[in-house]
């Protein structure tokens, strides 16, 4: 009986969803992506921050199933209109660094420590 309380919650959840924000459930062509990645190291640090959320268990499907790194990757490819044929192995490499583990993660850390500090300074 829980599951199915669960699962009609997680349904009036997505119907609200769309019904605020319809442009997130709008089909888009792959030629145009949804935001532009600016960086000199955009599929590595796509593919860490895949990693990491795939990692947290934060993304399910409005089905209720979790996102497994290669369906974030799929979900990247799309809004970020990049390809990432080699996502298995940018995932290995990430995993196989022995110095600075998460580079762009750490770097967003930061980013935000600063913002905090100068928001209280």
């Amino acid at each position: 009986m829980r599951a199915v309380l669960w699962y009609v919650e997680v349904e009036i959840r997505l119907v609200h969803k769309r019904l605020v924000h319809p442009e997130w459930f709008v089909r888009r062509s792959d030629d145009f992506p949804l935001v532009i990645w600016r960086s000199g190291n955009a599929k590595m640090e796509i593919a860490e921050m895949a990693l990491g959320i795939c990692l947290a268990k934060v993304l399910w499907t409005p089905k209720g199933m979790l996102m497994e790194y290669n369906d974030i990757i799929r979900l990247a490819e799309q809004i970020f209109g990049i390809k990432l044929p080699n996502h298995g192995e940018l995932k290995r490499d990430v995993l196989k660094r022995k110095k600075d583990l998460v580079v762009f993660l750490n770097r967003l850390i930061f980013l935000i420590e600063q913002a905090r500090d100068e928001k209280d300074a």
